[in-house]
């Protein structure tokens, strides 16, 4: 007779969840990695050896940032530069509207309108107050940057400019522009 085979016992992260060997693909490796280094350093072997570099690292930061006046603006550019996993740089947001017609269907059209929010305009009142004005369907949706915009009915892109500067003031007209034949125009 053939022995029953025993389950496999696995080693899930206390951190993000999933089995240890899984952890370097989600969502927050770096988190993960003081747990794995105490609970599974044979998973990852080279997690033993970079935390020892990385806190020499770090002290000799913070000895530069001390004693030398470069390094310290070198720190605070550093904080304006937000650092996203795998090293990829995040930029500030420039204030600015950006409004694009997009054509669907032949003749009919969409008006989109993003960067709002930049300038401390809530976007559902927003789109009821466009929607009101130029008598069409306005919504908000995400777009294809995970950011939300406003979509209107119709062609409105010239008009819109002026409604927007007269309704929130703190919009000025120098940082609206169109985006026309894929490039960026002032709308002034």
């Amino acid at each position: 007779m053939a022995e029953k085979p025993q389950p496999v016992r696995v080693l899930y992260c206390a951190v993000c969840s999933l089995p240890a060997e899984y952890c370097e693909f989600g969502p927050d490796f770096e988190k993960c990695k003081p747990w794995l280094i105490q609970n599974a350093p044979d998973l990852y072997p080279d997690l033993t050896k970079d935390s020892s570099s990385k806190e020499v690292d770090k002290a000799t930061e913070q000895l530069q940032s001390t004693g030398i006046s470069s390094a310290a603006s070198s720190a605070t550019k550093q904080e304006e530069v937000k650092r996203l996993p795998g090293g990829k740089i995040k930029k500030k947001d420039k204030k600015e509207v950006i409004i694009e017609k997009v054509v669907r269907n032949k003749r009919k059209s969409i008006t989109t309108v993003k960067g709002l929010e930049l300038f401390g305009v809530k976007l559902s009142d927003a789109s009821k107050k466009l929607g009101k004005k130029f008598a069409t369907g306005a919504s908000v949706v995400k777009g294809p940057t995970e950011k939300e915009q406003i979509d209107v009915q119709g062609d409105i892109s010239y008009d819109v400019v002026d409604f927007i500067t007269e309704t929130w003031p703190d919009v000025p007209e120098t940082a609206i522009f169109f985006i026309e034949d894929g490039k960026k125009v002032h709308a002034a």
